[in-house]
């Protein structure tokens, strides 16, 4: 029996039963855009956090001295060495540190957080090097000596009604020596849940050096902005040439906890999608062996006028090629738009986490051709079970 008339007969007896091998396909369509969508989430959602780490956090790249803990070259010299490389926008120098307790006196109370992280920035360079004073939602966005940013969830611990207060911030010194200072709130800033500005204090570089006991102008990184940032690990290396006593890490190297959790989680839920294609076969394997109940007599009078059991398990491998191409066509199809949707109209997760998709037609590829492998493979069965019918028997349901 040759292979087109085998389609042809494989398309007939499908077609008969639309219903039923329309449910079939659109199990196959469901299970590859389950997968799909949850690739295209978890691409959307690392992108996302390693976009918005980069733009507050750590910038393209961070340099740091992890065996010192503080950065020992003046952070001038050092933004102006790293500054001549030529992908190299901008460098703010940083220091990130603890404050022992931030408080907040009210008409009714004193509001107290203790172990709060504090990150001293220059107002000068910083604004070139990240997003920082940009996402400030009420207030000022300016820093002065006295004056601090508070992040949101910070901001509503303490207590504060607006841009404004006065907070009391005591630092331990390495000395062990406790010192406080009062500083004026000037702005609010709110940040994504990647950016993780929500719970800090950012203060003026200066002003946390003398908190700190620092008398030279040291800090503890220093933060790189690049004009390509996909050719951090290029400026990287170069760096670490300059400096090879440092260390110079990309958003995803320095935030490799956190984001692997993520990964994890999404990776986890995506194995539903997986475990989705064994509910698509089985309903594959129902409709065609449905079809087999219903096409005995068709089956008889194939094998009566001589179509080997060869030919009828070819026949019905027909149906489930034909069903998986249906299948994943739609799924491709329904993948490919959701997901373009997605990279021109960007959605928030995980509080107001803005997905950044990047729509990759061969990404579609791997589900959709599980998905039609799976419903070949399914259609095997019930294939097996026609050609077992001897033609004696068939005719039987004349």
């Amino acid at each position: 029996m040759g292979v087109r008339y085998l389609f042809l007969i494989a398309r007939r007896i499908l077609f008969k039963r639309k219903t039923s091998a329309l449910t079939a396909s659109m199990a196959v369509a469901a299970t590859i855009f389950l997968i799909s969508f949850n690739g295209v989430v978890l691409g959307g959602v690392i992108s996302g956090v390693e976009r918005d780490l980069a733009t507050f956090q750590y910038g393209n790249l961070e340099i740091l001295n992890e065996k010192e803990g503080v950065i020992d070259k003046p952070d001038y010299q050092l933004v102006a060495s790293v500054t001549r490389h030529p992908l190299v926008e901008a460098a703010a120098p940083r220091i990130l540190t603890l404050a022992a307790e931030v408080s907040h006196q009210t008409p009714n109370r004193t509001h107290t957080v203790y172990n709060v992280t504090v990150v001293g920035v220059d107002p000068f360079l910083e604004p070139k090097a990240s997003r920082i004073f940009n996402s400030v939602a009420a207030g000022k966005p300016q820093l002065l000596k006295g004056t601090v940013l508070v992040g949101r969830d910070l901001a509503e611990d303490l207590g504060l009604e607006g841009a404004k207060g006065l907070l009391k911030v005591k630092i331990r010194r390495v000395t062990g020596e406790e010192v406080s200072r009062y500083v004026t709130v000037s702005g609010i800033v709110v940040s994504s849940a990647a950016g993780g500005l929500n719970h800090i204090l950012i203060v003026h570089i200066d002003q946390l050096r003398e908190l700190l006991g620092w008398e030279q102008r040291y800090s503890t990184s220093l933060v790189v902005k690049l004009s390509q940032p996909e050719k951090a690990d290029e400026v990287a290396a170069w760096i670490k040439m300059q400096y090879p006593d440092y260390q110079v890490k990309t958003p995803r190297e320095a935030a490799k906890n956190w984001l692997n959790a993520i990964i994890e989680g999404v990776s986890f839920i995506n194995l539903v999608g997986y475990a989705g294609m064994i509910a698509s076969a089985l309903a594959v394997i129902t409709v065609l062996t449905m079809m087999v109940s219903g096409k005995t007599r068709d089956i008889g009078v194939l094998r009566a006028l001589g179509v080997s059991r060869k030919g009828v398990i070819l026949l019905f491998i027909f149906d489930g090629i034909l069903i998986g191409l249906i299948g994943a066509a739609i799924g491709g199809l329904v993948s490919s738009l959701v997901a373009l949707w997605l990279e021109n109209y960007p959605v928030a997760f995980f509080g107001n986490l803005v997905l950044e998709v990047r729509f990759n037609p061969l990404n579609l590829l791997f589900p959709m051709v599980v998905g039609f492998v799976i419903s070949v493979l399914a259609s095997i069965y019930p294939a097996w079970k026609a050609s077992t019918y001897e033609p004696a028997e068939a005719m039987r349901y004349f």
